[in-house]
């Protein structure tokens, strides 16, 4: 294996992301190079000062603030729901914290702590219950799996599928409000959670047009167009390992008519080392044919990749996609370090990682800790009556 001293993978070596071969792999590179030796013991010194210094112990809710919490849902059977700020004083970073913890997130978010970590997500569910049934989802596809395999011989296009299926939050509620559970891991869909909530990108968008149908041939000088789908991106570290980046990608139809889209991510394979579908049995070089393709009219499909560079700046690839099987503009995936995350693309991270959490695809990775403090981060007076239901639905998860 050939690295440098910024190659990405030697920080998710020293944080302990790495799958176990490419560790091995890591470390008989960094043995045979004394620079990276030296990389390595640096980030290692940078790891224990913030250990020390920085990490503090996990805040929770205490009982009177989520007794607010709660009643404040219950409001929302009579009108807008609002949270009273008292209550989200815990879920607050103070500001000098936020800080030093932006500066040193991609390390600290994986710090290692005395505390055992929370064991409820691998809890299963008994098989019988005194009550009614628990709710049943039907069988999960094979956990999603990481592409290109094998790099020189994989195709390097994803396609990608299109679905609106809203249910699996509804079910997730069901079991943490009523049945006081977990749900159990295979029940967790994420591509339906992540749908329930309305998001607005603020990367780079392409709109898909046509031809207008209302051509007259006196207006035959008139190029008119009609709307078919709008494809909006937004990228952003990945809130569970910071080194991969969070593609999220929101497919929206017009207000008049379904539409057929498809769509696939194209790597750039020399800065792109693998990448992964969350929520989705991932179909990788499939016929387009084969996938969810159809996008009802004024609705919105939202979907999140995991993609992990092999440098720290370039090029992740782009989104080719067609609408109505007419080609549309392609969308490249350039990275800006400097961009700051929109509300709404923060909020998306938070939800794939509670889902992921949920879902146990990420032990040892995702704690209950990590699922809190990104809930913290998003916690406000302001939000909306879902999210605010969102985050009371996490709270009870954390606390079964």
């Amino acid at each position: 294996m050939q690295l440098h001293s910024e190659d990405p993978r030697l920080t998710a070596y020293v944080l302990g992301e790495l799958e176990p071969e490419e560790a091995a792999a890591v470390e008989l590179a960094v043995a045979a190079d004394a620079s990276l030796q030296a990389k390595v013991a640096e980030m290692k010194g940078i790891q224990q000062f913030l250990t020390e210094r920085l990490v503090q112990p996990a805040d929770k809710l205490l009982p009177r603030q989520r007794e607010n919490i709660r009643r404040s849902a219950r409001r929302a059977d009579s009108g807008t729901k609002v949270i009273p700020f008292a209550s989200l004083r815990g879920w607050l970073i103070p500001a000098a914290a936020a800080a030093a913890l932006a500066l040193a997130t991609f390390i600290v978010i994986r710090m290692p702590s005395d505390k055992p970590l929370p064991t409820t997500s691998a809890k299963p569910a008994p098989p019988e219950i005194s009550q009614a049934p628990a709710p049943v989802a039907p069988p999960a596809p094979a956990p999603p799996a990481w592409f290109p395999p094998d790099t020189a011989a994989a195709p390097p296009a994803l396609d990608l599928p299109i679905s609106s299926a809203r249910d699996n939050l509804a079910v997730i509620s069901q079991w943490v409000h009523e049945d006081r559970r977990l749900p159990p891991p295979q029940d967790i869909r994420l591509e339906e959670i992540l749908n329930n909530f309305a998001l607005r990108l603020h990367g780079v968008s392409a709109i898909a047009r046509a031809p207008a149908n209302t051509w007259h041939p006196d207006e035959r000088a008139n190029a008119m167009t009609s709307h078919i789908a709008t494809v909006s991106t937004e990228m952003i570290p990945c809130p569970w390992k910071p080194s991969a980046t969070l593609l999220l990608i929101s497919i929206r139809g017009n207000d008049q008519k379904d539409c057929d889209v498809k769509i696939s991510f194209h790597p750039d394979l020399a800065n792109v080392f693998r990448y992964r579908l969350l929520g989705f049995q991932p179909v990788e070089g499939s016929p387009p044919g084969n996938l969810p393709a159809k996008l009802p009219a004024n609705s919105v499909t939202t979907l999140a990749l995991v993609v992990e560079p092999s440098t720290p700046a370039g090029n992740l690839g782009s989104l080719e996609w067609s609408a109505d099987d007419k080609p549309a503009p392609a969308i490249s995936l350039a990275r800006k370090s400097d961009a700051e995350p929109s509300d709404d693309a923060r909020f998306a991270g938070l939800v794939c990682t509670y889902a992921e959490w949920l879902a146990a695809g990420q032990e040892g990775v995702i704690d209950a800790e990590i699922v809190a403090a990104l809930a913290r981060e998003i916690a406000s007076t302001t939000l909306a009556p879902d999210r605010a239901d969102f985050l009371n639905l996490i709270d009870s998860s954390l606390n079964l």
